[in-house]
């Protein structure tokens, strides 16, 4: 009489032991996982920031200063929009086909298809926002923003970014940053040192993100520039520069090195020569050394 074959497969005890092994395992790659992801946009967000800097540099040479934050003929509110940095910078970016459609005689730009046009170098990965910017005015989405200095802009930023935040206040015509109203701040003019001030940093959807096409009048001077006076420190809230990066954000500095500051670095009120090192960062000619930060 044949013998029954043993039953083979698993016990519920040693069944059990599996499914708590490949938790275990889980838990433990899961975090791994998640920060090499964190770390590829990290770096990712780093190299277009450093695209930045090389095309900030070509424009420089060529016109022998840096780019105006935005160009107007006046200083004055009103409703009409206006090209900025990112745009002048936009052939040395690989966008030749996007600028030669723009029209520089009328800088018209309501937000038709062509700007809204989502440019992967101008976002950063980490950033959920949609391309379309709703806080903006429906215009393209842009992940950085151009170095106003260390004071605000004459106006104040309401929750919400109601289309009544901007106020009917002037533009600032000089500011001690690098990019403002018709600015043409040049390499000799930052005094400081070219790896002591910064030029371009990021801008989240925390702070309203950015719009690559420009301003949409004078009044909407953070559509394109972001400034650095004391309270609105790196994420801090909705008028400073901020990231999606654990603890800090992404800045390009003139020279085009790319360095991560920490959202704890020293700010807060003070003369010129009491300046904290954020605001001094942000200053192309305060005169101080810096050291670490």
């Amino acid at each position: 009489m044949t013998q029954p074959r043993p039953t083979r497969g698993f016990t519920l005890i040693e069944l059990l032991v599996v499914i708590c092994l490949i938790a275990v395992v889980s838990a433990l790659c899961l975090p791994a996982i998640q920060q090499a992801r964190d770390e590829a946009r990290q770096t990712q967000c780093r190299n277009n920031l450093k695209q930045f800097g090389l095309a900030l540099h070509n424009y420089h040479d060529t016109s022998k200063t840096f780019p105006p934050g935005w160009t107007h003929h006046h200083p004055q509110p009103g409703p009409q929009t206006r090209f900025g940095w990112t745009v002048f910078v936009s052939p040395y970016m690989d966008q030749i086909p996007l600028y030669r459609r723009l029209d520089f005689q009328t800088q018209r730009a309501e937000p038709l298809a062509l700007f809204q046009t989502r440019i992967a170098t101008y976002r950063c990965p980490e950033d959920p926002s949609p391309d379309i910017n709703s806080q903006r005015g429906d215009f393209g989405t842009m992940n950085y923003s151009a170095n106003f200095g260390p004071i605000a802009p004459p106006r104040w930023m309401a929750n919400g970014l109601t289309e009544f935040w901007p106020g009917q206040s002037s533009t600032l015509t000089e500011t001690n940053g690098l990019a403002f109203l018709n600015s043409r701040v040049a390499v000799r003019d930052i005094r400081d040192g070219t790896s002591n001030t910064f030029l371009v940093g990021e801008r989240s959807a925390t702070g309203g993100a950015a719009i690559w096409m420009g301003v949409r009048g004078n009044e909407f001077e953070t559509d394109q520039v972001t400034d650095c006076s004391p309270g609105h420190e790196i994420n801090s809230g909705e008028a400073g520069f901020s990231s999606r990066h654990s603890g800090g954000a992404n800045f390009l500095f003139c020279d085009g090195a790319v360095r991560f500051l920490s959202e704890k670095i020293e700010s807060g009120p003070g003369e010129q020569q009491q300046m904290k090192t954020y605001q001094k960062l942000s200053h192309r000619s305060d005169g101080f050394a810096i050291g670490e930060f």
